[in-house]
């Protein structure tokens, strides 16, 4: 997970100066932050749901 992060947010410091816009292919699946199914992540409950907190914080942050 934590290497997902990592090219995750060195897209987003690429994208973000120049003004490129950028979206996740979905919010609830295998490229979204909730109910990804991945086994490496910490998952939070939510709303019945699994949240890749992480994740989250790292897309607010941009």
């Amino acid at each position: 997970h934590h290497v997902v992060l990592a090219w995750f947010r060195d897209v987003l410091e690429i994208l973000t100066p120049h003004n490129i816009g950028y979206a996740l292919w979905n919010f609830r699946g295998s490229f979204g932050i909730v109910d990804s199914g991945r086994t490496d992540v910490a998952y939070e409950d939510w709303h019945g749901h699994k949240l890749d907190r992480a994740f989250l914080e790292l897309l607010q942050a941009f």
